[in-house]
């Protein structure tokens, strides 16, 4: 480390950089507490988040941020040159106080010292410290949420005054968009009392739960009167037509044939979500929905959702197949219940 870690005291920060991945939306959805802290720390601060495109769509109507940059390092902006860009868009309209650097990259540490970042706060992980002012220990065991507000811990330490850092996830919708989402739903007639959401694809095959687990899954919850809907992004296609063809009862497939945004209006009028270790269990979870994750070779409890409207069913030795229909089935009964939910949008 270089030299004792301080607070950060409010009044000196009048602008925050915080950077999360650049990839893998989900997890700048899990660092929605974290851009919360920031402006409950810094409320009087401009606060600029540096995201990837994916991200910066789901994180629209944040109340957190005055500012969205978003970088694209591994396609439209490869190479030094496009970084060093970047760079000197950072320090735009100035320097900024203080950097949040969640992202455990070099090229994240990299880019808070280059642009200039008075106190940069980040992991110490992949040889950074010398990079940082503020280098924080990360536990690969604790709860991703709670590791990066770690990172804020150490420049903003809760007191024992005021609450303790809010370590939930949130997402905003606004009506325009709910309407949308129950419009796509009452095309596809698929609007009832119990409408359950699959997602069986996921970022590679490792993650994903067999097509015959989830048709057993949606035919069983048909059975019970639930009208079932399957989203996901155009690559995911394939698991959802897999799902659809090993099930009886029929289903709504909204794979591949929604926005983001849009995906986000379907999934807050779900009774209940089920689905891999993916972007869109995050936000289902995070807009309220109760969900139900399904996780093979990645870590459960750092990267489940917790809480009461929140299942996580980690397969025996990272081998997602070895998860049982049964507990997946129990999972979702106990879930539904639990009551009712709060609106999609609303703090939970």
């Amino acid at each position: 480390m270089r030299g004792p870690q301080t607070s950060v005291p409010s009044g000196s920060v009048g602008s925050v950089l915080v950077l999360t991945k650049y990839r893998f939306m989900g997890d700048t959805v899990v660092a929605t507490p974290l851009l919360r802290g920031v402006r409950r720390a810094f409320p009087d601060a401009r606060v600029t988040l540096l995201t990837g495109k994916a991200a910066a769509a789901v994180l629209h109507g944040c109340p957190f941020l005055d500012r969205v940059v978003c970088y694209d390092p591994y396609e439209t902006q490869r190479g030094m040159a496009e970084f060093l860009r970047l760079v000197r868009s950072l320090r735009r309209p100035g320097r900024p106080d203080l950097c949040v650097v969640a992202d455990r990259s070099m090229r994240s540490a990299l880019a808070a010292f280059l642009c200039g970042g008075r106190v940069r706060a980040g992991f110490n992980s992949e040889g950074r410290a010398w990079l940082l002012t503020h280098p924080v220990p990360y536990d690969p065991a604790r709860r991703e949420i709670e590791c990066y507000l770690d990172i804020l811990r150490a420049v903003a330490p809760e007191r024992g005054e005021g609450p303790p850092y809010d370590a939930s996830p949130e997402l905003w919708i606004t009506g325009d968009e709910r309407a949308r989402g129950a419009q796509i739903l009452a095309e596809r007639e698929a609007l009832g009392p119990l409408l359950v959401g699959l997602q069986p694809g996921a970022s590679y095959a490792a993650k994903q739960w067999s097509p015959e687990g989830f048709a057993a899954v949606a035919d069983a919850l048909a059975e019970d009167g639930a009208g079932i809907v399957l989203v996901g992004g155009p690559d995911e296609a394939e698991a959802a037509r897999a799902v659809c063809q090993a099930m009886r009862a029929p289903a709504v497939n909204l794979t591949g044939a929604t926005s983001l945004r849009e995906t986000m209006g379907v999934l807050s009028h779900l009774t209940l979500f089920v689905g891999n270790d993916t972007g869109v269990n995050h936000i289902a979870a995070a807009l309220g929905v109760p969900t139900v994750g399904l996780f093979g070779p990645t870590s459960a409890p750092k990267w489940g959702n917790v809480g009461p409207r929140a299942a996580v069913l980690a397969a025996p030795e990272g081998q997602i197949d070895r998860i049982r229909v049964e507990d997946v089935l129990a999972a979702v009964r106990r879930l539904l219940a639990g009551g009712p939910r709060p609106a999609a949008g609303a703090r939970r």
